[in-house]
């Protein structure tokens, strides 16, 4: 008899304290005034801003060295979505204000000189940068990356710097890749 007594005492606290509150949490949660849920004509009306693409489209080889800073021109196109980067120049160019996430990677030169200088530029302005000094091991990678704040008409990109150069390939070493992260 003590046994039952026992698992009714059990079978009623859960109920109080665990089944109880559970189905109030459930109910709450999916309630119509809630709306956890952001409407679809929201969710398509925020702005898509994404690209991602590689130096090379094809062939292998050094690129530079340029007598002055040049921006780098990624022609393989991964995605560009709104069609903000122009591979014609290699720069992006806002089309939205917002916050923005930029990346891009850089293989070091497998020549022994010069070393490798890359810069991420906005409206001619230095955000960050990538170097790296050949020596006895030649195929060395840096990249780095921001989140920065964008006006319609901002530009950004990346610069190999004078006298300096990368090396591609079909590999894709070399990326550069940006997105919208929130508008404002």
């Amino acid at each position: 008899m003590g046994h039952n007594l026992f698992c009714g005492q059990v079978a009623s606290l859960l109920l109080e304290h665990i089944i109880t509150p559970w189905e109030q949490f459930r109910s709450w949660i999916f309630s119509p005034e809630l709306n956890v849920n952001p409407p679809q004509s929201k969710l398509q009306k925020s702005p898509r801003v994404a690209f991602s693409a590689a130096l090379r489209d094809s062939g292998s080889g050094d690129i530079g060295p340029f007598t002055t800073s040049t921006p780098l021109k990624y022609k393989k196109i991964f995605s560009n979505y709104g069609n903000c980067y122009n591979p014609s120049t290699g720069v992006f160019t806002a089309k939205v204000n917002g916050v923005y996430f930029f990346r891009f990677s850089m293989f070091n030169n497998v020549s022994p000189t010069p070393n490798s200088v890359v810069s991420l530029k906005k409206n001619d302005q230095l955000l960050v940068s990538v170097w790296d000094t050949s020596g006895t091991d030649s195929h060395d990678m840096g990249s780095n990356a921001v989140v920065i704040p964008l006006k319609v008409g901002d530009n950004v990109y990346v610069e190999l710097a004078a006298n300096r150069l990368v090396f591609d390939d079909g590999m894709t070493y070399n990326t550069f890749s940006g997105f919208l992260l929130f508008p404002e």
